[in-house]
């Protein structure tokens, strides 16, 4: 199966996850870090949801799916046990929804990759709904090669590109000063970072 990949904004959007073991909170989860607003349907949730409805972080619907539920909804996640139900939700899914059945991938129309996070590096490992296992096991192994250091590194290069788009010169100088910073030395030395960012502000001032 070919997929497309790429990054989607849902921060305020609609989010339901039938089903509230713990692969209903995994998701749930992941769709409020990203800033989704998330309602759990299911007779009875995890402990660890439960926390995150008494927080009032999400909704909690306590039923069993109906198809109405998923009526003008942007994100889908069927997570229950029971296969039955999460073929319901996918048959009652809309044309335009954006569905995930965790048992069914090929029914589904995006998969949920493993992730880990550096600042505003995102890192995302998927196997096409194959091997979640194998995709958390190459996750694990990137996040010993991509340490904590990226964070700030990041951040650097942010502010990096931030005051070049301030500055009036031609694009080869943008480009060679943006790989300059790519140099491994700039990501292991904040002092670096900072002398570095500190020119730039002295050309602006």
């Amino acid at each position: 199966m070919k997929n497309y990949s790429m990054m989607l904004n849902i921060a305020g959007k609609s989010a339901v996850v039938v089903g509230g073991g713990k692969i209903g909170y995994r998701r749930a989860l992941g769709l409020l870090e990203a800033g989704a607003k998330v309602t759990v349907i299911s007779p009875d949730i995890h402990e660890q949801l439960e926390h995150l409805w008494n927080k009032k972080q999400l909704l909690w619907n306590r039923k069993t799916f109906e198809s109405n539920d998923i009526n003008d909804v942007l994100i889908v996640i069927a997570a229950t046990n029971d296969s039955i139900v999460n073929q319901l939700v996918a048959d009652c899914a809309g044309p335009n929804t954006l569905l995930n059945i965790v048992d069914h991938p090929e029914r589904s129309t995006f998969h949920v990759p493993a992730v880990f996070t550096r600042g505003d590096l995102t890192i995302s490992v998927a196997t096409g709904g194959a091997s979640p296992t194998l995709s958390r096991i190459i996750c694990t192994e990137l996040e010993e090669k991509y340490d904590n250091s990226y964070t700030t590194y990041l951040q650097f290069l942010g502010n990096v590109r931030a005051f070049l788009n301030q500055l009036n010169i031609d694009q080869a100088t943008k480009k060679h000063c943006l790989h300059e910073i790519m140099n491994e030395s700039y990501r292991e030395s904040v002092e670096k970072q900072q002398s570095f960012l500190y020119q730039l502000k002295e050309i602006i001032e």
